[in-house]
């Protein structure tokens, strides 16, 4: 009896990789669209709670793409152990496969940018055109400080794979978003400076001065995740400055076990004469998929701002 020849089976068609793209596409219209739709703070309000339902809806659909993967290398399995007639469909799988999880992941860590990018949007809803003067409050943070300290977790993690651009970017949004800062400092969490000799005093606020640090920070990297040190030194270095000083941590590991005793430690350091918190402390906390480290540095960081009058905001990295 002659065999029957049967078309291959293809399960991941240029269809279903299109309706992957679709995703991601209405993702990328999102962001567009959260940035150049806020003609006003009303409207712009609007429109963002708008696009965040609609980007939940986009990432629900991606998630429904990693059901289909699954069930397909469930299929894979079947169809190898089935017969050695099913040779064919078997390789097709088992090449379609690993090009459609390729796909999600690329999908999932541009998405996970994408939505930096909303966070960011909605924090500048307060001032949507750059030529305005800054709000005094700008995502739930106060930006009423005349000096800013940035201790920034500058290890491995945090500067890895282009992500080290986005944490620029974020303290650039911060810098412009001060209206009455005289003055700025830039440390790695493990206590080194931007700029070696400045320890202790502040770098100016000026258009100039601003540009070169940023460009500068582009090398500051190869530190460590002890946020704690940065903390402390921040203190021991600046808490005699009498005008307002918020300092923000940016950050995603914390490790030390014992984290009650140092937020208590970085507290008392923070009283003024008056037994109040004279720094505000603010976190930024950075989040990767499948981090299990972030989550300790953002309850650190949780109980630190509540303690020293300030926020902490998470951004997914």
């Amino acid at each position: 009896m002659r065999k029957i020849q049967r078309p291959p089976l293809e399960i991941f068609t240029l269809s279903f990789l299109d309706i992957i793209s679709c995703a991601f596409a209405a993702v990328v219209m999102l962001v567009l669209l959260s940035k150049n739709g806020t003609d006003g703070n009303e409207q712009g309000a609007e429109n963002l709670s708008n696009l965040l339902d609609m980007v939940l809806i986009a990432e629900q659909q991606v998630n429904e793409r990693q059901v289909e993967v699954s069930d397909a290398q469930q299929r894979l399995a079947k169809v190898s152990a089935s017969s050695a007639s099913s040779s064919d469909a078997a390789k097709n799988l088992a090449t379609a496969v690993p090009r459609a999880q390729q796909t999600l992941l690329q999908l999932q860590d541009k998405a996970q940018s994408l939505r930096v990018e909303l966070r960011l949007a909605t924090a500048r809803l307060n001032t949507p055109n750059t030529a305005t003067k800054p709000e005094d409050a700008v995502g739930g943070i106060p930006t009423d400080a005349e000096y800013v300290i940035f201790v920034i977790d500058n290890s491995g993690s945090m500067a890895g794979g282009g992500r080290w651009q986005k944490v620029i970017e974020v303290v650039g949004d911060i810098l412009s978003n001060h209206p009455q800062m005289k003055g700025f400092q830039v440390m790695a969490a493990d206590g080194d400076f931007l700029y070696p000799g400045q320890e202790g005093q502040w770098l100016s606020d000026t258009p100039t001065m601003r540009q070169k640090a940023l460009a500068r920070m582009k090398g500051f990297t190869g530190g460590g995740s002890a946020p704690e040190v940065g903390i402390k030194r921040a203190l021991d270095l600046y808490k005699k400055e009498s005008g307002k000083v918020s300092l923000y941590v940016f950050g995603d590991d914390y490790r030390p076990a014992d984290l009650d005793a140092i937020v208590g430690g970085i507290t008392k350091a923070n009283l003024n004469k008056n037994g109040k918190p004279h720094f505000r402390i603010h976190g930024i906390g950075f989040y990767r998929p499948r981090d299990g480290n972030a989550a300790q540095f953002a309850a650190f960081m949780q109980a630190v701002a509540k303690r020293n009058r300030g926020a902490f905001v998470g951004l997914n990295f």
